[in-house]
C-alpha cells in the first residue's frame, strides 16, 4: 500500500534489523520501533497528518522513549506546545524535521521548545538543497538518497527529505539509550548535539543555521559510554601517627566509585610498596 511507503521508510532508517544479510542496516541498531496511526482512514490525502500532537500523546502514554515526527507545518499553537510538553514530562525525546521547502522558515513541531530540529545534509555535508534551516535548528543529519525500507515493490528504495534525516537523529539517540539506559534524555542530548561534527566551513551561507552540525554516531556513541564505567578514588588512611625512622607504619586502603584492585603507594625517597 502506497499509503504507508512513507513511514515504513522513516522507519526503517531508525531501526531496521541490523546484520541479517538482509536489506538495510539501520543507524538505531535492532531498536524496537513502535508504529503510531495519525490518519483517518481513508482520508483523501495520504500525506496529511491530521492526528499527530494526539499520535504524540498515544506514544508518550505508551513509554516511547524516543518520538519521531518526520512532518510538519507552519502553524504555531499553544495546545501543540502543551503536548510536547507533556511528552517531555512522561520521559520522551521528541525529534521533528525542519521541513522541506528550502527556506528559512519556521517549521512546526520542531520549533516548539525542547524538540529537536533536524535539517538535511547531502553525502558531502552540504546542506541539501530541499531542507529548510535557520537559527531554530538543533542539529543536521543525512536525508538525501537515504535507501530504506517500503511498504510495496521490491522492499527497498531510495528517498530524500528532512523526513529521512529525522530518524537518523532518533535512531542514533535509541541507539545511544540502549548502549547507556539510566542516562537522562538531558545528558543524551548533549552527547547528540556536542558530538556533531561542525560542517559549516562546508556550508557558509548558513553559519548558526544547521545546528551544531551533522550527527557523528561515533561520538555520540562514545559520549554516552564515558558514564558508564566509574574510575575508582583511592581513599588511603592510617590510623597512625608515627614519624621515627624505621617504625613500620599501617596502612588501610578503600575506594570510592568504582573497586580498586590494586593500590601503589609512593614515598619520598623510598619505593613504591604495592598491596592488594
Amino acid at each position: 500500500n502506497t499509503n504507508f511507503t512513507h513511514g515504513t521508510h522513516v522507519g526503517g532508517i531508525a531501526g531496521a534489523v541490523t546484520d541479517n544479510n538482509l536489506g538495510v542496516a539501520s543507524i538505531g541498531f535492532n531498536i524496537a520501533i513502535m508504529p503510531v496511526k495519525c490518519t483517518f482512514n481513508a482520508q483523501s490525502s495520504p500525506t496529511s497528518i491530521p492526528m499527530g500532537y494526539e499520535g504524540m500523546t498515544y506514544a508518550a502514554n505508551a513509554g516511547a522513549d524516543i518520538i519521531n515526527c518526520s512532518w510538519s507545518s507552519s502553524l504555531f499553537s499553544l495546545t501543540a506546545q502543551d503536548v510536547v510538553n507533556y511528552a517531555i514530562s512522561k520521559g520522551c525525546i521528541v525529534v521533528a524535521a525542519a521541513s522541506n521547502d528550502g527556506v528559512e522558515q519556521i517549521r512546526y513541531p520542531a520549533a516548539y521548545n525542547g524538540v529537536i530540529a533536524v535539517a538535511s545534509t547531502d553525502d558531502s555535508d552540504n546542506k541539501s538543497g530541499f531542507s529548510n534551516y535557520g537559527t531554530w535548528v538543533d542539529v543536521s543529519a543525512p536525508g538525501s538518497a537515504i535507501r530504506s525500507t517500503i511498504a510495496q515493490g521490491n522492499g527497498y528504495t531510495g528517498f530524500s527529505g528532512t523526513s529521512m534525516a529525522t530518524p537518523m537523529v532518533a535512531g542514533l539517540l535509541g541507539l545511544m539509550k540502549s548502549h547507556n539506559p539510566n542516562l537522562s534524555n538531558a545528558k543524551l542530548e548533549q552527547c547528540l548535539i556536542d558530538s556533531a561534527d561542525n560542517i559549516y566551513s562546508i556550508n557558509p551561507s548558513y553559519i548558526g543555521k544547521m545546528g551544531s552540525g551533522r550527527i557523528n554516531a561515533k561520538k555520540s556513541l562514545q559520549c554516552v559510554d564515558q558514564t558508564l564505567v566509574a574510575k575508582p578514588k583511592a581513599q588511603i588512611q592510617s590510623t597512625q601517627s608515627l614519624t621515627c625512622p624505621g617504625m613500620q607504619v599501617q596502612f588501610q586502603g578503600s575506594s570510592t566509585q568504582g573497586k580498586a584492585d590494586t593500590y601503589k603507594w609512593y614515598f619520598t625517597g623510598g619505593n613504591p610498596y604495592t598491596s592488594t
